[in-house]
């Protein structure tokens, strides 16, 4: 019995590490967007041309991509944007800094350094 309690226990970092990964991004759902930047979250798969798409097609503007080729940082005008962005396939809409240790690339990034992209 001893032993069961002892490798219950040896799991419990794992499940803490594994809670804390797939929580924390969650509480950003329940921050009301505020600003004039968000960080959109569009499906796994999408590449960079799909966001640029998707947010031109919302008639806004992109500041800079995420991490991954799935997120962009975009500038917003007011609650149609958003709306608008959930229509061209947003799955979430966060804060940036939500985002900002991990899915988020540094505004100055090399690649995007400042600039904006829009179409």
């Amino acid at each position: 019995m001893h032993d069961s309690r002892q490798s219950r226990l040896a799991f419990l970092p794992a499940v803490l590490i594994g809670l804390a990964v797939v929580c924390t991004p969650l509480l950003g759902l329940f921050e009301p967007v505020e600003g004039n930047e968000v960080a959109a979250v569009f499906p796994p798969g999408w590449g960079e041309a799909d966001v640029l798409l998707a947010s031109a097609a919302a008639d806004s503007r992109l500041v800079r991509f995420g991490a991954f080729s799935n997120i962009g940082v975009i500038r917003i005008d007011d609650e149609d944007t958003l709306l608008a962005l959930r229509a061209q396939g947003a799955l979430l809409l966060l804060h940036p800094q939500v985002l900002g240790g991990c899915l988020i690339t540094p505004a100055n990034n090399t690649n995007t350094a400042n600039s904006e992209w829009s179409l």
